[in-house]
């Protein structure tokens, strides 16, 4: 065989090793959104095991959004991050335990019918491994759910952290 021909079939089999690696890589996606079971690799197993470590029961507390007297409550995300991989990253344990006065947090609200809606709240301060905030958005459905409203979280609802940016002094 030709020296031309042998890299013609080495670079078609490398094409189509590229090719099939991203259409298992797309189906693995596209099973996960649609709810299928996907075997998680080893790395995503790394990464679940991690977060059941760092995982802190949520204490009940009457400042906690409950639906009985809110109509919302708060979805715990750390726990949910110890049984699904997200797309995204959550914040770490340090992360949240660093936060300042002004950086914004994004909670998942649930409502009756666990419909989820991210919103942003302002952290103002911590009390009793309870934090604080300001809601910073205005909620698509719930009148109750408007800019300003003070919300108690727990540091296992944080979903994103949007740092407040300090001016140079």
């Amino acid at each position: 065989m030709e020296t031309k021909t042998v890299i013609n079939i080495i670079l078609i089999l490398i094409v189509l090793t590229i090719v099939i690696y991203y259409q298992i890589k797309q189906k693995r996606t596209d099973d996960r959104y649609f709810g299928k079971e996907v075997k998680l690799s080893k790395k995503e197993l790394k990464i679940i095991e991690k977060y059941k470590a760092e995982y802190e029961i949520i204490e009940e507390d009457s400042r906690l959004p409950t639906l009985k007297k809110d109509k919302f409550i708060l979805d715990d995300i750390s726990k949910l991050a110890t049984q699904i991989i997200f797309d995204y990253p959550i914040p770490t344990k340090q992360e949240k335990e660093n936060l300042n006065n002004g950086d914004l947090v994004k909670l998942v609200f649930l409502d009756k019918e666990n419909f989820g809606e991210r919103m942003w709240v302002e952290f103002i301060e911590k009390e009793n491994g309870l934090l604080k905030g300001l809601l910073r958005n205005d909620a698509l459905d719930d009148e109750q759910l408007n800019y300003g409203k003070i919300i108690w979280f727990h540091p296992n609802h944080i979903f994103a952290i949007d740092k407040k940016i300090k001016p140079n002094t």
